[in-house]
């Protein structure tokens, strides 16, 4: 487990204001310290950060994206590691994840943030399970003040039977800036992992 990788990943602000807070990424490291760290599936590379933190911390990364443009920077982020595979596809069709793995050890969802989306992308995550293992399931954006559906869908899965591991990240009022001059705050928590047995 590498920290010293959060060196090359730029802060979560302006440019890169999508993707996770390097307190995000250094609280996950954290995390799977002592835990198996075999697979990884990334559901919403962007621009390739959280991926990268992720190929320090897994034996393989999996992570899909859409938008060509995107991938081809995130790819650029990402020269220097090896283990991350980059999928171009639809993260809501099936046939995107014909050739994955069986399971993984976890599941990164920062994709589609409507409540639908985030409950679809749950529902993937956990058809993942080894049924010998939990599954870990981490998200960005838990208390983003305009993606309420995250948090909405993360609540009611937590409700329904998945446990609540730990927060991660930035705290409430955390101020990330926007290339327009504007800028946003957390509400909450940025980000929360949870575990499936």
């Amino acid at each position: 487990m590498d920290y010293k990788i959060l060196n090359k990943i730029p802060e979560k602000n302006l440019e890169f204001k999508s993707t996770t807070s390097k307190k995000w990424k250094h609280d996950l490291l954290n995390f799977f310290k002592d835990k198996t760290t075999g697979n990884c599936l990334e559901i919403g590379t962007n621009l390739g950060w959280t991926s990268l933190a992720l190929s320090s911390i897994f034996n393989q990364v999996y992570t899909i994206e859409q938008n060509k443009t995107i991938l081809s920077r995130a790819k650029s982020h990402c020269k220097t590691a090896n283990n991350i595979e980059f999928i171009e596809g639809d993260a809501y069709s099936d046939f995107t994840y014909m050739s994955l793995p069986n399971c993984f050890n976890l599941v990164v969802i920062d994709c589609v943030h409507t409540y639908e989306a985030v409950i679809n992308d749950i529902n993937r995550a956990l058809s993942f399970k080894n049924p010998d293992s939990p599954i870990y399931i981490a998200f960005d954006d838990y208390s983003h003040p305009s993606s309420k559906g995250v948090k909405e869908a993360i609540d009611y899965s937590i409700k329904g039977g998945l446990k609540f591991e730990t927060h991660i990240g930035e705290k409430e009022g955390f101020k990330v800036n926007r290339l327009d001059n504007s800028y946003f705050c957390l509400t909450g928590p940025e980000g929360i992992i949870l575990s499936y047995e």
